[in-house]
């Protein structure tokens, strides 16, 4: 019988909608032969604090379709056209071409149209993590944890913008990511180290491309 986990393992999303700010927390479901990964699926938790007009509504929805719906995709368009002899790496395959299309998408969009500062952050991150973790996993096999690196730089926006105390709940997020990884022998520890990396390095460069908001 399938031992079933529930795990936070994937982004964070710090979002505004009416006024509230609130974080995206994503859980996924894991058995002992599969892993279902989805960036913002699960549960979101509400954390209610100061208007700060980070997003818009539009932006909120057009994030969620490029951060969520569209890599979300990949799962029912690998069981419909079977995609790949193995599941498991039929569903990576997926996952990756569906995950790259949403994220290029939105970075396009935030490109082309007036966004605000957040979206323009998360959305040049994102591209710019893909970019490195290809670079990394595919040219020098180091398999660096794209979890690690979907959740490192997102809680620290999260404590930057909100209230340093967010430092906790951030912490425990990235370490329930790696135990999780660790446990199920997804990824040893330098490459979720290596993946943490890269989104910092990222965030950086996005902070550095559009200011500190």
């Amino acid at each position: 019988m399938n031992q079933f986990r529930i795990v936070a393992d994937s982004s964070c999303d710090l979002l505004t909608l009416d006024g509230a700010d609130f974080v995206s927390v994503p859980l996924s479901i894991r058995t002992d032969t599969e892993e279902f990964y989805d960036d913002a699926i699960g549960i979101t938790v509400l954390l209610m604090y100061v208007p700060a007009k980070l997003m818009t509504l539009r932006e909120l929805l057009l994030c969620e379709l490029f951060l969520l719906l569209i890599p979300m995709a990949a799962y029912p368009i690998r069981e419909i056209f079977h995609i790949g002899k193995d599941r498991r790496k039929g569903q990576r395959s997926t996952a990756l071409v569906c995950s790259a299309i949403g994220y290029l998408c939105g970075f396009l969009w935030s490109m082309l149209t007036p966004c605000s500062w957040l979206v323009h952050i998360l959305f040049l991150s994102y591209v710019i993590s893909i970019a490195a973790l290809l670079i990394l996993n595919a040219v020098f096999k180091l398999r660096a944890s794209g979890h690690a690196c979907s959740t490192t730089a997102p809680v620290f926006l999260l404590t930057w913008k909100l209230h340093p105390l967010f430092i906790i709940p951030s912490v425990l997020l990235i370490a329930a990511v790696y135990r999780s990884s660790l446990k199920l022998s997804r990824h040893t520890l330098p490459q979720l180290l290596i993946g943490s990396a890269v989104s910092l390095l990222a965030c950086g460069i996005s902070l550095l491309t559009y200011g500190l908001g």
